[in-house]
Order: C-alpha cells, then sequence, then structure tokens
C-alpha cells in the first residue's frame, strides 16, 4: 500500500473513532483529584489494549482467503449506519456520563480508570481497527500501530489544549457525530475495496 495513503486511512481511522474520546478526556483533565499524567497513562493503556485486540484480526487473514477478509469491512459501515439512524450517541453523551468517573469506587491508581473508560468506549474502535488490520502485511500493520501511539500522544495534548477553551470544544462536541458515521462508511468502503480488488 502506498505510504502516504497508508498514513491517511491511519489518521482518518484514528480520528473517527476517537472523537468521542476527545470529550472523555477532556473531562478527565478537568478534575483536580486526577494528575494530568494519570489521564495520559490511562489512555495509552486503554488504547493498547484496544490495539492489541483488534491486531488479532491480522493472524485471521492466515486461515481465511483474503476476498472475506474484505468482507470485514462491512462493520465500519453498518456502525457508520447504526449512527446515522440513531445520532443519539454523540459525544456530549460521553462527556457527561464520566463528569464523576470514579464515583463508587475510590482508588490511588486513577489512570486505571480512565484506562477502564477508555476501553469500556472502544467497541467502535475494535469495530473498525480489526477488519483494517486484518487485511494488512505485516510492515503495515507495525506501521499504522506505531502512528496509533503517536496519534495517541497529540489527541492527549489536544485535548488538554481544548479544556481551556470551550468555544471551540463546543463546537466539535455540537457537529463531530454529524461526520462520524460517513468516515466510517468510507472506511468499510475502503476495506472491502482492498480485500476484492488488491
Amino acid at each position: 500500500m502506498n505510504t502516504v495513503f497508508l498514513i491517511m486511512i491511519t489518521i482518518t481511522a484514528f480520528i473517527s473513532t476517537n472523537l468521542d474520546d476527545l470529550f472523555i478526556l477532556m473531562a478527565f483533565f478537568t478534575r483536580k483529584d486526577f494528575p494530568n499524567r494519570h489521564v495520559v497513562l490511562g489512555q495509552y493503556l486503554g488504547m493498547i489494549l484496544l490495539i492489541f485486540i483488534s491486531s488479532l484480526a491480522y493472524f485471521f487473514q492466515l486461515i481465511v482467503p483474503f476476498y472475506l477478509v474484505g468482507l470485514l469491512g462491512l462493520i465500519p459501515i453498518i456502525i457508520g449506519i447504526r449512527n446515522l439512524l440513531n445520532p443519539s450517541k454523540i459525544a456530549g453523551e460521553s462527556y457527561n456520563e464520566v463528569k464523576d468517573p470514579d464515583e463508587g469506587y475510590r482508588t490511588n491508581f486513577k489512570f486505571l480508570q480512565v484506562a477502564l473508560v477508555t476501553f469500556a468506549n472502544g467497541g467502535d474502535n475494535i469495530g473498525v481497527y480489526a477488519p483494517l488490520f486484518a487485511g494488512m502485511g505485516f510492515m503495515e500493520l507495525f506501521q499504522v500501530i506505531f502512528l496509533f501511539l503517536i496519534m495517541t500522544g497529540l489527541w492527549c495534548l489536544f485535548s488538554f489544549k481544548l479544556v481551556d477553551n470551550r468555544i471551540l470544544g463546543a463546537k466539535i462536541e455540537k457537529y463531530g457525530h454529524l461526520i462520524f458515521p460517513f468516515v466510517l462508511i468510507f472506511i468499510g468502503i475502503f476495506i472491502i475495496l482492498k480485500g476484492f480488488l488488491l
């Protein structure tokens, strides 16, 4: 796969599946009882677990014909259509859901709470990453995972900066969910075409 195109697909997949995480991170960063390093560590831990589970799909292609692997592209398409038909799951709701993430249980390991929320909110991530990884070669998979880890750090930095800019944050919260379904459908179509044409 062309390197530039691979980078574009990676960035698109990451952003489309982590828009809601942006507001979850903002919620954690506004909490004075959550040290910033715990928020970043927890986000990385949750993302690494999601990536690991998704990367298992890479080995799936070793025993299944390549064109059948391409059919996994139906998963992000279905997720995208579901979000189009049921737009109630918007980023703003995710933001509100974690205003008190340690309610009912308190611990000094704040990063575990962030990781748990990140993982629990990662159904769409697995639904997109798994079929995307399944159609890749080993080096492509390595490059994509490396880019995901870099972008996770940038995502943490970006959300931290947005905490100080409520106007911009409100705009993203308001319109981000409208773009999300179409991006997922695009990624799904790409996966299917790659499976049948390449």
